[in-house]
């Protein structure tokens, strides 16, 4: 089993993280000639996540309670994303090397994570249907996550602008954005870099991990160590400030680790992302999304809130909730 995940990490960041390592090199002013190698990695890579992905689905049954149109779809539909992963990882597909090909890589992976844990009869996150209390915990992991990447969004600035102060020539600053360092100029390249972010990160390199290092009964220490130095490789394009993505790491371990629930890990991570592209627009713009999400969470959460009041009968959880809508 931890051969298979040691396997699924490779193939899902090998790429990624020697990206990020020319990207660090170069703010010291290192020039590191290894595109080619990268591009027959990502190749090499593709091949062989298709090649696994689709050995796995047929050789398994539709899982249960899965749509009953779905059940004869997915040998084909897993030979059809196999084929595409692997085409548009050749140089010559263009722009859709570039652009389609990384978010249809990431999903293939994120699938292929899931069919992984199911050959061991393990299931990634919580199953559905969920009680209102199941729901408004689901829903505070969100809030939780969101906390836990606005903070470390906000520190790798002022953490970069600490260490080139401590020692100008060991830690140089990334003098550009985040979406520009990793080229997602636009709404549609900033889409596929988001399903390319939340399926790999959240669904491979979070949860995959913990629900697979768990089962063969690591300590939990090596889990937090993993998923942290692995967050820290994918953006270690921002220098020695990358440090700070253990924050998010070492939070989403934790909340998974205490409510295995993965669609508000990926859900909170998605939208913390889409916060620089609200940046970007005029200030009235800014005020309206602002105005608009704020809105939105304070009904989903007052309605959450209430329904969970309202299933939970007189237990210590029923008196948590009471505490915290108290003022």
């Amino acid at each position: 089993m931890l051969g298979e995940l040691t396997g699924l990490l490779f193939l899902a960041t090998v790429v990624s993280l020697a990206g990020a390592a020319v990207k660090a090199a170069s703010l010291y002013g290192a020039r590191w000639e290894i595109s080619e190698l990268i591009k027959v990695a990502q190749v090499l890579a593709s091949y062989m996540v298709g090649a696994w992905l689709t050995w796995l689905v047929l050789r398994q049954p539709a899982p249960h309670g899965a749509w009953p149109w779905w059940r004869p779809l997915r040998g084909p539909a897993a030979g059809v994303l196999a084929v595409a992963i692997s085409c548009l990882s050749m140089p010559v597909a263009g722009s859709l090397n570039q652009k389609v090909g990384p978010a249809l890589f990431a999903c293939a992976v994120a699938w292929l994570a899931v069919e992984i844990c199911r050959s061991h009869g393990l299931h990634l996150g919580s199953r559905a249907p969920y009680t209102p209390l199941q729901q408004f915990q689901r829903w505070n992991v969100a809030e939780a996550n969101l906390i836990a990447c606005a903070a470390t969004g906000l520190l790798f600035g002022p953490l970069g602008a600490l260490l080139s102060q401590i020692a100008p020539d060991a830690a140089p600053i990334l003098q550009e954005s985040q979406t520009a360092a990793l080229g997602l100029d636009g709404p549609v390249n900033l889409a596929l870099g988001i399903v390319r972010t939340v399926a790999i990160e959240d669904v491979v390199v979070v949860a995959a991990t913990i629900t697979l290092m768990t089962a063969v009964r690591r300590p939990t220490w090596e889990i937090y160590t993993l998923v942290c130095l692995i967050e820290v490789g994918l953006h270690a394009y921002f220098g020695l400030s990358a440090i700070a993505a253990v924050i998010m790491a070492a939070g989403r371990v934790w909340l998974y680790l205490r409510c295995p629930s993965l669609l508000p890990l990926m859900a909170s991570h998605a939208l913390w992302n889409i916060f620089p592209e609200i940046g970007q627009l005029p200030l009235p713009y800014q005020l309206m999304a602002g105005v608009a999400i704020a809105a939105s969470y304070a009904y989903i959460s007052n309605r959450l809130r209430k329904s969970a009041l309202e299933y939970t009968p007189d237990t210590p959880a029923r008196s948590a909730l009471v505490t915290e809508k108290s003022p």
